[in-house]
């Protein structure tokens, strides 16, 4: 089974060439999430956002954005959930209840992947994210998770 590092180099590998979104796709995010939040993202692309910080980690942007910011910014909440996972394997406990929640909701949303995924990521960022799916059903552990939504997020994965 590939582990969260492994997951990690794959996603900064797909995502590594999308570049970031137009400043104007994000223009409702300093509205809605706050000025911070919009800095955190603004002229960044998916791989440069700091998800250290706490004006990412209270930022849940992805349904608000045009669908191909979405898309682009999937990867940089999909590397905070890894992270998170990661920490809490090695720790215990996580600290990234918002976040996880909003991309765990994202990826069990049919309409998400229709409108955003599918349309607007390249092979190379749907084939890590099947990857991703698998790793999240085979850690559902520390999710907590029921199987029903995993199993859903990987069969939309791969359809």
């Amino acid at each position: 089974m590939t582990d969260a590092g492994d997951l990690t180099v794959t996603l900064r590998r797909a995502w590594e060439h999308i570049p970031a979104p137009p400043a104007e796709d994000l223009q409702l995010m300093a509205w809605a999430s706050g000025e911070e939040s919009w800095r955190a993202f603004v002229n960044k692309a998916p791989v440069e956002v700091d998800i250290a910080t706490p004006a990412f980690l209270g930022c849940t942007p992805l349904y608000d954005l045009p669908y191909r910011a979405a898309a682009a910014y999937l990867g940089t909440y999909l590397l905070s959930l890894l992270e998170g996972m990661q920490d809490q394997e090695d720790s215990g406990i996580f600290y990234d209840i918002l976040t996880r929640a909003h991309v765990l909701a994202c990826l069990s949303d049919p309409d998400f992947w229709e409108r955003v995924i599918r349309p607007h990521l390249p092979g190379e960022c749907r084939t890590a994210l099947t990857e991703v799916a698998l790793y999240l059903a085979a850690r559902r552990d520390l999710l907590g998770l029921d199987e029903q939504p995993l199993a859903e997020i990987v069969s939309l994965s791969k359809s």
